[in-house]
């Protein structure tokens, strides 16, 4: 919503931890049905394509923004929503903005700062947006997960049982590369 989701746009979602899929699936309930996900994970960009990205970047594989230039034949996306933190994908996706595009940061850096260009940000009339928290917008996200435009459980990719608990947080730490999600089932 910060952003002006819409129908017609090009966005891309920098980042597909839980934060970046669950944007990603908001992005398609509002209406945006060209939604390319960039991640240097390979298994958490299989769960983006699973869940319904139009196309995945791996920026270990490829530059993201020569990418997203050439998905879009010279033009740029409309929209970047950056669940990241990191400063590089920041840095990125204002390159891969259209003029008069729109950078939604919701990650947070690890210290706290970013440097960004902001002669691009002039040059490019760039919207810069930010995101605390869920913006009091939770009767209209548990609509769309009611409704199945987002699709919460299929995030999930590891189920531990309660005796396991300790396993399940050193697995869900140590192994960043193939739990995208985990869960603690609690059965009575």
């Amino acid at each position: 919503k910060q952003g002006g989701a819409h129908f017609g746009q090009v966005a891309v979602v920098t980042g597909s931890g839980c934060i970046g899929l669950v944007s990603m699936m908001a992005l398609k309930a509002l209406g945006v049905t060209e939604i390319y996900v960039v991640d240097i994970m390979q298994k958490r960009l299989e769960k983006a394509m699973e869940l319904g990205a139009a196309g995945i970047i791996n920026g270990r594989e490829q530059d993201p923004v020569q990418a997203v230039m050439k998905i879009t034949g010279g033009r740029g996306c409309d929209l970047v929503i950056e669940t990241s933190g990191n400063e590089i994908c920041a840095r990125q996706g204002i390159e891969m903005l259209v003029k008069d595009g729109t950078l939604v940061q919701v990650g947070y850096s690890a210290s706290g700062d970013m440097k960004l260009p902001t002669s691009m940000i002039c040059d490019k009339e760039i919207n810069i947006k930010s995101v605390f928290r869920y913006r009091h917008i939770y009767p209209l996200a548990i609509q769309a997960v009611k409704e199945g435009r987002v699709n919460l459980k299929g995030i999930v990719t590891d189920t531990f049982d309660l005796d396991d608990v300790q396993n399940a947080m050193d697995s869900s730490v140590n192994n960043k590369e193939n739990i995208v999600k985990a869960v603690i089932k609690i059965t009575k």
